[in-house]
């Protein structure tokens, strides 16, 4: 098995499969901000699409796995589900098997859905042959208890990223050092998860001698959506294997969207509280 990662994907590539994994398109979230904050973007799924086919040719996919939150509202009653969804998730299955594993945002999804969507339980579900299962979830409920067999779990939901700013200082003309916001970098993230922890929490027995395994978590695959901020000193994950300590956002690493490497999260908060120790005014 081999993992590569690519534009907010990951593809896992077998000897006789690829699989895409992208999470958290929230198809619809544009309409949200144009109604709630009277700010306009252009539709995000034409340029998705076309983001999807590219690396759908790259890596020669054989199925796609959407691992939750296709939808922006949590409800179906927009009438932008009703237009885009059903058409974008057609169009996708012109290109390649897809299957959802389904996020909190994707209540009543199956309706929106064209009937060769796979669509699997919320706890989550394997992909692979026997030895190389890849766990998939999108990270908002517990998963069920043959999801922990895998050697890594793939998830979504947090959108992990690197909040940037900037020095607006002009001393020149006198003015104060500021810190600014500068926007956020979308990363990929790597922790250990405590199977045993989650295993205790669904009340299934623990297994001594299997205990640890890998917990990717993907960034949104939709470029207009931010997320949580890992290296801001006070930030954490959302949903029960972070909130109940089976893993810990503290403990991980940090990769690019392409999977370079760039820190752990406590190299990176360390030298956010430098910065912010350096100057504390803020703009």
């Amino acid at each position: 098995m081999e993992t590569i990662f690519d534009d907010r994907g990951m593809i896992v590539k077998y000897d006789d499969s690829s699989v895409l994994l992208i999470s958290d398109i929230h198809l619809g979230l544009e309409e949200e901000l144009a109604e709630s904050r009277g700010v306009r973007f252009p539709h995000q799924h034409p340029a998705m699409l076309k983001r999807l086919e590219r690396l759908l040719k790259k890596h020669e996919i054989s199925h796609l796995m959407i691992i939750g939150d296709v939808k922006h509202t949590i409800l179906t009653d927009s009438h932008y589900n009703w237009e885009i969804i059903p058409e974008f998730m057609k169009t996708l299955t012109e290109f390649v098997e897809t299957t959802v594993i389904p996020g909190n945002h994707d209540g009543d999804l199956t309706a929106l859905l064209p009937r060769n969507v796979n669509i699997v339980d919320v706890r989550g579900m394997l992909t692979g042959p026997e030895n190389e299962q890849v766990g998939l979830l999108h990270g908002h409920s517990w998963p069920s208890a043959d999801i922990l067999d895998a050697k890594m779990i793939v998830v979504g939901h947090n959108h992990p990223t690197i909040r940037r700013v900037r020095d607006a200082s002009v001393p020149e003309i006198g003015r104060s050092s500021r810190r600014r916001y500068a926007g956020t970098v979308p990363v990929v993230l790597k922790s250990k998860l405590n199977k045993n922890c989650v295993r205790s929490a669904i009340g299934v027995l623990e297994i001594p001698d299997d205990t640890m395994c890998s917990i990717i978590t993907l960034p949104s695959f939709n470029e207009l959506l931010s997320g949580i901020s890992v290296n801001h000193p006070k930030s954490d994950f959302l949903g029960p294997l972070f909130e109940n300590q089976c893993a810990r956002l503290s403990e991980s690493e940090v990769y690019s969207v392409d999977g370079i490497y760039l820190g752990s999260v406590e190299w990176f908060r360390e030298r956010f509280n430098e910065m912010i120790k350096s100057n504390p005014t803020w703009d």
